[in-house]
């Protein structure tokens, strides 16, 4: 034990070195220290802060089930040989900044209560997180990963970031729970990126990273339906091999994907559950510029992906969000000087059969009231016998019949027969009724139309 503080600055351990079981009760300096053989640590107390700062390590280096309990510093520490830090305790602050592992690594099952800063250490060789806990911000910025990299089931309570740093083999996340945000933005992963069974219950941040191989994000059956269940931002990611990126049984949101193509994604067992409105709110709060159009874009492009995959209800939403972000792009949708928009408002951009109907409901009973109200000629009479037209000579002269008008029931049908191109008779005498014809003969048809377009879509679902 010892009970001051032990001082081992610049010191050269050219032998292998145990301090198995020490109780460094003082804590511990070892800044500029070098160990040319093995260095044992298994088990060690450090009770005050212990200090590795620019320490090489020129063997293996182990620290299992150590405890710090306070800050423990190995920035720019050098471990080249394998390192061991299996189930060790971080009770105060742990600093690994710039520090390099040319070894395996092994961190599995340790437990970080304070701050961990891993910002630009590299690890040569495998990396070893596996069940690790991180009670408080976990650091990884600009980190190489030049091995396989392990967090599966690793718990970060609050946040995690990796943004810039790279992944030149597998990485695995299964089933490892993310309480805060995480980042990865900028991030590149060369082969395998496994997130499969990972929670998220904040933010994870993948804009601008890049994926080059496989990419496996699944939920949990349990938990899907939850919107708190995995919010995962993908916008400018590039994926170099889009075949290979799959999403299983989540709950997804369009805004996730602007700027990244979807159309080749495998999407099984998902859902998106949405309002356009909250999506197009998120994109503003990130500042994205052109969010409807972007938004417009992603929606149809998930879209393609749904109907080329046979879900055609999913793709119906989405395309009927594509056209509705780029209506409600000025004037919060209010735009009928815009195709688009009397489309939307006749049929839901072909999408909607129950408005379809409607509007064409409507347009057949407000021409029908105007047929009702205008003028139509007589119907000629069909020919008489001799008989009959000599009665009619000899029979008092009667005065010539004014224009027709239509009951109800009859003005209803002559409209629905002039919305299906039919002619029927009488025919409008007067040029308000001349008008109404002419114009319901261009409207009808086209409800109809957008009718039948609805109609189809819905048998395709």
């Amino acid at each position: 034990m010892f009970p001051v503080r032990a001082l081992f600055e610049l010191a050269s351990f050219n032998a292998g070195v145990d301090f198995r079981g020490v109780d460094f009760g003082g804590g511990a300096d070892f800044d500029g220290a070098r160990f040319d053989k093995g260095a044992d640590f298994t088990e060690a107390s450090f009770r005050q802060s212990a200090n590795f700062n620019s320490t090489s390590f020129s063997k293996v280096a182990d620290f299992r089930s150590a405890s710090f309990r306070m800050n423990a510093n190995f920035n720019s520490t050098s471990f080249s040989g394998d390192t061991n830090f299996r189930s060790v305790s971080f009770s105060g602050g742990s600093d690994f900044r710039s520090a390099s592992f040319s070894g395996d690594t092994d961190f599995s099952h340790a437990s970080f209560s304070a701050d961990a800063d891993f910002n630009s250490a590299s690890f040569s060789a495998d990396a070893d997180f596996l069940a690790a806990s991180f009670s408080a911000d976990a650091r990884f910025t600009s980190v190489s990963f030049n091995g396989n990299t392990d967090f599966t089931s690793a718990r970060f309570s609050k946040g995690a970031y990796s943004g810039y740093s790279s992944f030149s083999k597998d990485v695995y996340f299964r089933s490892s729970t993310f309480s805060g945000d995480v980042s990865f933005k900028y991030s590149s992963f060369s082969e395998v990126a496994d997130f499969r069974s990972a929670s998220f219950s904040g933010e994870a941040f993948f804009k601008e990273a890049l994926f080059k191989d496989y990419v496996y994000f699944e939920g949990q059956p349990k938990r899907k339906g939850s919107c708190d269940q995995t919010r995962l931002i993908f916008q400018s990611a590039n994926f170099e091999k889009s075949d290979r990126v799959s999403f299983h049984t989540l709950d997804l949101r369009p805004h996730w994907f602007v700027n990244v193509d979807t159309r080749k994604f495998v999407f099984t067992d998902v859902e998106f559950n949405y309002d356009l409105k909250e999506e197009l709110e998120s994109l503003k709060k990130a500042k994205v510029s052109a969010p409807h159009r972007l938004l417009s874009i992603a929606c149809r492009q998930l879209a393609d992906n749904a109907e080329t995959n046979h879900r055609y209800q999913e793709a119906s939403r989405l395309r009927y969000s594509d056209f509705d972000s780029k209506r409600k792009e000025r004037y919060h949708g209010f735009v009928p000087w815009r195709l688009d928009w009397w489309y939307w408002l006749a049929s839901g951009y072909g999408e909607s059969v129950l408005r379809a109907f409607i509007v064409f409901a409507m347009l057949i009973g407000l021409f029908a009231v105007g047929y009702k109200y205008s003028d139509f000629e007589h119907v000629a009479k069909p020919e008489i016998t001799q008989t009959a037209q000599a009665e009619e000579k000899s029979s008092p002269a009667t005065p010539n019949k004014g224009p027709k008008r239509l009951g109800l029931d009859e003005a209803v049908r002559y409209s629905i027969n002039v919305s299906i191109l039919q002619k029927p008779d009488p025919k409008p005498q007067s040029s308000f009724a001349k008008w109404l014809v002419i114009i319901e003969t261009v409207l009808g048809p086209a409800q109809a139309a957008l009718l039948a377009l609805a109609l189809r879509r819905r048998f395709i679902r």
